[in-house]
């Protein structure tokens, strides 16, 4: 990396356009060449193997789980590039969660353009001194994927598959990006009849191909909706025999995340290995829940089984299925019963259950109702979306 002032090439990483403005003002010209613009995730990761920059702006926001994955992607792909990390959280945790999984240089917006030029001087300075010491280590691209999203509810009947369609499409949406949408719930799926679709494949094809080691690529195995995301359908019949693992559970997931920005897991009607499994692959885990006191209990379950095997809580989203209001209860009641904060109320709406029964996701149907607005929001919060209007990054591949 002895190059000399034109040869410093810089990739920029961002899914927010005014950033994007800021870093091109502050890098493009002087002692930096802007040579790629990338969306974070696996874009980012590939387009970091391609170029081989000298060093890497990169933008990122809460969730910490997809922006420390980008990061460990980016130094995995090009060992020797300097990694500048800008985000508008600056707390001691988010920074050394950051910096420890690989960033050079960590620095806090707002930022003016000679302060973000600087902050990539000094990721360059650092990467170099990395590099002299031998310390750098390689990696496989493959070894960082796509953000895995898994919706999970302790018992049936809360909503679940709803929440987890309608998710997928909010991402694909709000992104642009490819998202994959897994059925797991292995006796009685109904991901595919949401959505209005006959699969002619289902996870029963995978796994066969899985057991034999015989590995196709997944895609064989989707189906392409109209909305764009891609669906492995669960199983036609109930089949309580069925293989289906944790071991078989992350290589599912590891497999869908090496070919889609986002894959959202959707899990059985009880706490299951699979359901297990699948959460502690995930970035983010949206542990859907009524009021009920009934309900509210087996989530508290949950979250504690899920703190003994050592799930950090920044993982895990609690998510009420109607407002707080309907069931007599506070939210600060709520905290207190399961032990997690409420993260997201998704409202009562009439056009929830008839967009169900015609095949259609009310994400579709009806873009404007409270339900689809609310599911909008938490694809943004999941996607790094900022604002409803962003502009897809020019030179993305």
């Amino acid at each position: 990396m002895g190059q000399d002032a034109e040869g410093r090439r810089a990739l920029l990483v961002t899914s927010d356009s005014d950033v994007l403005d800021t870093m091109k003002r502050a890098l493009n010209g002087g002692d930096f060449t802007v040579v790629g613009e990338a969306w974070p995730g696996i874009e980012a990761v590939q387009r970091a193997g391609e170029l081989k920059p000298d060093v890497v702006l990169l933008h990122v926001e809460p969730p910490l789980g997809p922006a420390t994955r980008t990061v460990q992607g980016v130094g995995e792909a090009s060992p020797e590039s300097g990694i500048a990390v800008l985000s508008s959280s600056g707390d001691l945790d988010t920074i050394r969660r950051v910096m420890n999984s690989g960033a050079h240089d960590f620095a806090v917006l707002p930022l003016d353009d000679d302060e973000l030029h600087e902050a990539a001087r000094r990721a360059l300075a650092s990467a170099r001194r990395r590099t002299r010491a031998g310390d750098p280590s390689s990696g496989s691209v493959e070894a960082s994927g796509g953000t895995i999203v898994t919706v999970a509810g302790p018992r049936g009947g809360v909503g679940k598959t709803t929440l987890a369609v309608n998710l997928a499409i909010a991402l694909a949406q709000e992104t642009g990006v490819p998202v994959a949408l897994a059925d797991l719930d292995l006796l009685f799926g109904s991901a595919a009849i949401m959505l209005g679709i006959m699969p002619s494949t289902t996870l029963n094809d995978w796994l066969k191909s899985h057991s034999t080691g015989q590995i196709a690529p997944v895609g064989r195995y989707l189906a392409e909706h109209r909305s764009g995301i891609k669906l492995l359908a669960a199983p036609m019949e109930p089949d309580p025999t069925l293989d289906f693992g944790p071991t078989e559970v992350a290589a599912l997931t590891r497999d869908l995340a090496s070919t889609h920005e986002f894959v959202v897991i959707d899990t059985g009607a009880s706490f299951s290995e699979v359901t297990a499994a699948a959460i502690e692959m995930s970035s983010i885990a949206m542990l859907l829940t009524s009021t009920d006191l009934t309900s509210l209990r087996a989530v508290r379950y949950v979250v504690q089984t899920l703190r003994e095997w050592e799930i950090d809580d920044e993982r895990l989203h609690l998510t009420l299925n109607s407002p707080v209001p309907f069931s007599g209860l506070k939210v600060e009641e709520v905290n207190e019963a399961v032990g997690l904060p409420v993260g997201w109320e998704l409202p009562h709406d009439r056009a929830v259950p008839r967009s169900a029964d015609l095949g259609t996701p009310v994400c579709l149907s009806k873009r404007r109702s409270p339900f689809a607005r609310r599911v909008r929001e938490m694809a943004r919060f999941v996607g790094g979306v900022r604002d409803n209007s962003r502009k897809k990054l020019l030179g993305v591949i």
